[in-house]
């Protein structure tokens, strides 16, 4: 693909708003919005994600062209690399964050990302919101409310003696912004060695790493509608190559295609 052209932004009503207008004017993939906050950020089904400054708020204009079966796997490759990326930089165990179907990461039952995906345009915004700091402001939280958030500098950031802040890779930055800059850099350079192998080969190359971190795969969930509705419930037992959630409901598997997990143990 493209070098990445990241454009920064102090505050922005939504990065993915920035985006889908960009799709439309005809920008080029590869194409980044990233804001220090947003006043208007926006998760999966539309779901509101209050972002002050502290986090990483980033939106990536994608074309790719794939068979529209294969299009939905996209959101998985994007949480894989930003696991990866929060791995790498904070010199963290391989099961210290874990991917939750359909577009969250996890570090134990805590939510420290996000990420949302809307095809228009003839392209595919693919937003994300991580929890790099905590909020100055108390009381802000950088979640959509359903989870208690996790925040990357409990787990991998500490101050140099000179006053910079230090990842656990070693790398030390002068700001929180330019740490929380880091962050958004990895994640496209882990995105930009996964994206064309995806584009190759479809999923298949990630499934085993997929399963092997996921935080649903072995627990009992309901899975329901935005709007209430039950699609079933069950033991997670995997998830097919289209990317559909495998729930046993003690008779049969079910694909489960949409819908959210509520852990029931």
């Amino acid at each position: 693909m493209r070098p990445f052209n990241v454009k920064h932004f102090s505050e922005i009503g939504s990065t993915n708003e920035r985006v889908k207008s960009a799709l439309q004017e005809g920008h080029t993939e590869g194409y980044v919005c990233r804001a220090q906050a947003q006043t208007g950020g926006y998760g999966r089904q539309g779901r509101l994600w209050t972002s002050p400054e502290g986090g990483l708020y980033q939106s990536i204009l994608l074309t790719p062209k794939v068979p529209l079966t294969v299009l939905p796997t996209l959101g998985f490759v994007m949480a894989l690399s930003i696991r990866a990326a929060l791995l790498r930089l904070g010199n963290l165990p391989s099961d210290a964050v874990q991917v939750k179907w359909p577009n969250d990461l996890m570090t134990g039952d805590k939510k420290i990302a996000g990420i949302s995906m809307e095809a228009t345009a003839g392209g595919v915004c693919m937003g994300m919101g991580i929890n790099v700091f905590r909020p100055m402001e108390k009381g802000d939280l950088l979640s959509d409310g359903k989870y208690e958030p996790a925040f990357f500098a409990d787990m991998a950031i500490g101050f140099a003696e000179r006053g910079g802040i230090t990842f656990g890779n070693g790398y030390t930055f002068e700001t929180r912004q330019d740490a929380v800059n880091a962050v958004g850099d990895s994640v496209l350079s882990a995105f930009a060695q996964c994206y064309p192998v995806w584009l190759e080969n479809g999923f298949d190359p990630f499934m085993r790493e997929y399963l092997s971190s996921s935080y649903l795969i072995g627990k009992r969930v309901r899975m329901q509608l935005i709007n209430g509705n039950v699609i079933v419930e069950g033991d997670v037992v995997g998830m097919d190559m289209g990317g559909c959630l495998l729930v046993d409901n003690g008779t049969q598997i079910i694909r489960v295609n949409s819908g959210e997990a509520h852990v029931l143990r």
